[in-house]
């Protein structure tokens, strides 16, 4: 037994195996021949005879843990589950440092089966029988790695083996592929270089460093590992042209890449050659090259029968053909090139993807089929998702797209893209609020995402938050934009500045419209309406002529035109308001708009019978337009049918009920004398709309004729909160404050008046009355001569004049006055 041993440790293994045989021989119970024979056995590769043994030193000695632990060794490649029995056997028996290796190897085995928490225990187990096992602190930090995405403590593990061995060119490497993994590339490249320093012939360890500082957008740098690789003997890395090639298009020198791979190719015609130099011509753009490539590497795999072998090799050669012509929008034949890729490899999920996408452009509905194959083949496929949700918006189906982008967000938590989409998604559904959390969302994680900020100033918009629309409207205009989206940003900017009312900012933002779309008729009438809003009318007019120099059949542009020549209010406006309302109505007959304001023209030059005609026409085309009824009561009303100007407003406000409405049929009951009809009419007007001044000013002229002074002095006080220079409310509440004895008010009443309107000889007429009431002559006197010189044929007037110097004892000037009020009114009774 002792010569075997001796000989088995000299490596002299037949002569070991003999001794052991004799031993048996004559002692088939010595367990420990069997374990040597064994052991012997292995080195020599007679794996059966080993096992044999050692399974019977087993069997005679069921404590030798030496015997399980070889065991176990021999069978962890050809049967790991009995390999893991034996290691456990083994360090159940012994759990000391002299066993640590069992250890060391169950935790080889359970990585090999992606067991990665018992693996880690195993390891760990190691490190506490000897703190001096590198392998160990490697293989934890590999699986932490790789496999559990727990970097930082991978990069301790790595540190220990580091600080045991400092020169282990693994450990160097390891860590700084972790730091890589979180992004920390200085210290990756820091220890890149110290492996480099170890091993400075390596190659693989130069490409990484440069892959490393083309990162660090270190260019130079990078460059600069290209050259080193470039002059390095070490396995002959000139003659290596795949490897060289792959470093050159890495470095964006697709040119020198495809040259040394073509050079090869010559040389050495094989598939995997031509495959990676059609790859690489897809990388520089050249796709008809890369479709040539990969031909020859098939023509290459095809067999003797010219049938292609069905590997993933093979369909990855037309999966990457189907990509080269839809490079080239040749969708049909990248389609036949996806559905040959599937074919030969039935589970090829990017396969179904790309045809899907193919099949989407086409319009062809089976597209779906090919998203749901890819996702039942690739749950975690993230652009399947994101397709599928495109297709399913596409048919308006915003629902279903939104529960797609939600799995596509579950995949990958931080893309920009699948937030926007849902909220574009959203805004489709109308549920803009969730569509403005998603568009901040991914605002949030790309600060300069226009369309982001476009579409949540769109909801903003839709939501009435004008403020905030506002902002994101502003932050646009100070990016770079295209000049497609900078056109929409100002136009929405004004369409919002025109609902808000504030028509000076729209027009600006009209303006600088134009600069970008100068030809486009329609901002030019939008500017037109904002300068008639402005009661800027001749800038309006100009507006409108430009538009209609730009689209000369434009009926709204002549009807906006037309309108801003009537609020001029001089006679030749009017007429040239009328040829517009004209022309509009020869482009199109059946122009309500065109016939309305036709209507309100003719009206306004006192032709009622012709504007109740365009009324009339204007009905006859749309029985349901409230607007036509309301301009014929109108005129109605001026012609002294008061009874059909009463029908017609009864028409319009069966159509709608408005306060405008309202308001005119108060105003018409109360012309016929039915006073509480009409009262009722205005306190409706008022609760439809709370803001509108006019029925406010019709109510309190009732109140007023009613002499309910202070119902009427709360009502044109309301007046003037909504209409500050309504000077009619001014006055009439000036005039109620003195009947009700209010002094001071009535006195800042009547001077706000003549403020507002100082050519008013009502004011002043009705001032002097008020100081007549006060018996403060002289001012009296003094506003009824301004009010005369106003209006100097009024024989009241005079007659009032007359009055009051006779109170001042001026009776020759009264005598005078009364002889000019006699003389006046004779003449007017003669007329």
């Amino acid at each position: 037994m002792k010569h075997g041993i001796h000989f088995f440790h000299r490596s002299v293994l037949p002569t070991a195996i003999q001794d052991f045989t004799a031993v048996i021989k004559e002692d088939p119970s010595n367990a420990q021949a069997r374990l040597y024979r064994g052991r012997a056995y292995a080195k020599q590769q007679q794996y059966r005879n080993a096992i044999q043994d050692l399974a019977a030193a087993v069997h005679l000695d069921p404590s030798c843990w030496l015997a399980f632990y070889y065991r176990g060794c021999i069978l962890r490649q050809i049967d790991p589950k009995r390999a893991v029995q034996d290691f456990s056997v083994s360090v159940l028996i012994n759990d000391t440092q002299e066993n640590f290796c069992s250890f060391l190897h169950r935790g080889i085995v359970y990585s090999e089966q992606c067991q990665w928490s018992l693996a880690i225990c195993d390891f760990e187990s190691v490190l506490a029988l000897d703190r001096s096992v590198i392998f160990a602190y490697l293989n934890i930090g590999l699986i932490l790695l790789l496999h559990l995405d727990q970097c930082y403590e991978a990069i301790r593990q790595f540190t220990n083996a580091i600080e045991i061995d400092p020169l282990n060119v693994r450990a160097y490497v390891c860590r700084a592929q972790a730091y890589h993994k979180i992004h920390n590339l200085p210290n990756a490249v820091k220890d890149i270089n110290r492996a480099i320093h170890l091993y400075p012939n390596k190659s693989q360890l130069c490409m990484l460093r440069g892959q490393y500082l083309m990162e660090l957008k270190k260019d130079e740098l990078a460059s600069l590992c290209i050259h080193q690789l470039a002059e390095m003997d070490e396995e002959s890395f000139m003659s290596q042209p795949v490897q060289q090639a792959l470093i050159q298009s890495f470095c964006q020198n697709h040119h020198k890449a495809i040259e040394c791979l073509r050079e090869a190719a010559a040389t050495q015609p094989e598939p995997l050659m031509f495959v990676i130099l059609g790859k690489i011509q897809m990388k520089a753009k050249k796709t008809k090259d890369a479709v040539r490539s990969f031909k020859k590497a098939m023509k290459l795999l095809m067999t003797s029968a010219k049938i292609l072998p069905n590997t993933f090799e093979t369909a990855e050669m037309y999966y990457l053909t189907g990509l080269c012509y839809m490079e080239q929008k040749s969708l049909l034949r990248a389609c036949d090139a996806f559905s040959m890729a599937i074919r030969l490899h039935s589970s090829y999920p990017d396969a179904f993807y790309q045809r899907g996408l193919c099949r989407m452009q086409l319009r062809q509905a089976t597209c779906i089929r090919d998203f749901n194959r890819t996702l039942a083949l690739c749950p975690s496929h993230f652009q399947a998702y994101m397709s599928r949700a495109a297709y399913y918006g596409s048919k308006g189906r915003y629902s279903k797209a939104i529960l797609n982008c939600n799995e596509a967000i579950k995949i990958l938590p931080s893309s920009a893209r699948a937030y926007f989409y849902r909220g574009t998604l959203k805004y489709q559904n109308k549920t803009f609020k969730a569509a403005i959390e998603d568009l901040s969302k991914t605002i949030d994680l790309n600060k300069t995402c226009i369309l982001a900020y476009y579409n949540r100033a769109v909801c903003y918009h839709q939501i009435k938050d004008f403020k905030k629309a506002l902002k994101d409207y502003g932050i646009l205009l100070l990016l770079e934009l295209s000049k497609e989206i900078a056109f929409k940003v100002l136009i929405n900017c004004g369409l919002l500045y025109v609902e808000l009312g504030d028509y000076a900012n729209a027009c600006e933002d009209f303006k600088e419209a134009t600069l970008l779309s100068p030809y486009d008729s329609q901002i030019f009438q939008a500017i037109g309406i904002c300068y008639h809003r402005l009661n800027e009318f001749e800038e309006a007019v100009r507006s409108f002529d430009q538009a209609l120099k730009l689209d000369p059949v434009s009926v709204d542009a002549y009807v906006g035109r037309g309108n801003s020549y009537m609020e001029n209010g001089h006679e030749a406006g009017c007429k040239q308001a009328q040829k517009d309302f004209l022309r509009a109505i020869h482009l199109n007959p059946k122009c309500i708009k065109a016939r309305i304001c036709l209507g309100y023209n003719f009206k306004a030059l006192g032709k009622l019978q012709r504007a109740w005609s365009q009324f009339t026409v204007a009905i006859c085309i749309d029985s349901k337009c409230h607007a036509a009824y309301d301009g014929r009561a109108s005129v109605c009303l001026q012609m002294g049918e008061t009874f059909a100007a009463f029908q017609d407003i009864n028409a319009a406000l069966k159509l709608t009920t408005t306060a405008p409405l309202l308001t005119n049929r108060g105003v018409i009951s109360q012309l016929m004398g039915y006073l509480p009809c009409a009262m009722k009419d205005y306190q409706q007007a008022i609760s439809v709309d709370p803001n509108y001044a006019l029925a406010y000013f019709s109510a309190a002229n009732i109140y007023f004729h009613n002499r309910q002074f202070s119902q009427a002095y709360c009502y044109y006080s309301k007046v003037l909160q909504l209409d500050p220079r309504n000077e009619s409310a001014v006055m009439n509440r000036a005039i109620t404050n003195a009947l009700l004895n209010n002094i001071e008010e009535a006195k800042e009443d009547f001077e706000k008046a003549i403020c507002l309107c100082p050519f008013s000889a009502a004011v002043y007429f009705n001032r002097a009355n008020f100081y007549y009431g006060l018996k403060q002559y002289e001012l009296a006197e003094k506003d009824i001569s301004t009010a005369l010189s106003i209006q100097p044929n009024d024989a009241l007037m005079y007659k009032f004049r007359a009055d009051i110097r006779g109170k001042l004892g001026f009776y020759k000037e009264a005598v005078e006055d009364y002889k000019q009020a006699i003389s006046i009114q004779e003449q007017i009774d003669s007329m």
